[in-house]
């Protein structure tokens, strides 16, 4: 009993005891040496180290390279905000497309009439313009006697009076005209219909009645600026006094524009009317020339008749 005693604190050293001789994979593992590196210290990745054949590189080719690197630094212009850099001009490609779709000018313009449609198709923005000289029309037609007429197209009904407007009051303006606008409605005027229309039709759709949105002369799609005489024609000494009338005649080039909606442009097909009006005037004229030879030819054959007539002895 007293053995097993004495034996337990020896047996708890000896569990306690450190072993004097160390094992060889405890003495053979290697030991790392932490090194305090800072975050943004340079790395030194073999990626990022200078090659050697770098260093193989001649130092003139060296001096090249930076010569060539220095030149686009030196001729590099600063940067200029989009609000301070100079307008480009226009190309020639587009201005020549532009002028493309402005019509050919007939011969004996007036003065007036290329200004007109360089303002009619750039500052107004009228669409699919045509020019028809009406001016060699025996028949006048309602608008007075030597008429050029320009036919445009606007993009909307709003578009239609705007254009109207401007046009009346830059020929007040720049040329001291009176024009009249046959069809437009002021300012004030086209206002108070448009909301007395929509308030129309807010109490139809309460009662549930239906609203007749029949024509009712507000937006007719069509607008008739008629310039006047825009060139007068030099008074001539010999006039003819035989014809008595009432009013006087104004003897010049008058121009008229009509501004069209797409869809009224389509329907009334003005440019049909008077290009076939105009082909018949053509037609008469050339049956008038070719009736006036055979006229001078008959006149011819008769004349020898009666002079054979006149020379032959008469009877008493």
């Amino acid at each position: 009993m007293n053995r097993v005693l004495l034996r337990g604190p020896w047996c708890q050293r000896g569990l306690l005891r450190v072993p004097s001789v160390v094992p060889h994979s405890v003495a053979s593992r290697p030991t790392f040496d932490f090194v305090n590196r800072p975050f943004a210290s340079v790395s030194c990745l073999q990626s990022e180290r200078p090659s050697s054949s770098s260093s193989d590189v001649p130092p003139a080719s060296l001096e090249a390279k930076g010569a060539s690197t220095e030149i686009p630094a030196s001729n590099s212009a600063p940067h200029i905000p989009w609000y301070l850099q100079e307008e480009t001009s226009v190309a020639e490609s587009q201005q020549t497309s532009s002028r493309d779709q402005i019509p050919e000018l007939p011969e004996n313009p007036p003065a007036i009439l290329p200004v007109l449609l360089d303002y009619v198709f750039k500052d107004i923005g009228l669409d699919s313009l045509r020019l028809l000289d009406l001016r060699g029309l025996e028949t006048p037609p309602a608008l007075g006697a030597n008429v050029i007429m320009v036919i445009g197209t606007a993009r909307s009904v709003k578009h239609l009076n705007v254009s109207a407007d401007r046009l009346c009051r830059w020929l007040r303006s720049t040329y001291k005209l009176s024009p009249y606008a046959d069809g437009l409605l002021g300012r004030n005027e086209l206002k108070i219909k448009l909301r007395r229309k929509a308030r129309r039709a807010r109490l139809a759709s309460r009662s549930g009645t239906m609203f007749d949105e029949k024509d009712d002369g507000i937006t007719t799609g069509w607008i008739c600026v008629n310039a006047g005489v825009v060139e007068e024609a030099p008074v001539k000494g010999n006039q003819d006094y035989s014809f008595e009338g009432f009013g006087h005649t104004t003897p010049g080039t008058r121009v008229v524009v009509q501004i069209f909606t797409e869809e009224k442009r389509a329907e009334v097909d003005l440019e049909g009317l008077w290009k076939n009006r105009a082909e018949r005037e053509k037609r008469k004229l050339g049956q008038l020339d070719s009736a006036a030879p055979a006229e001078e030819v008959s006149l011819g054959s008769s004349l020898p008749a009666e002079e054979a007539a006149s020379h032959r002895p008469s009877s008493y």
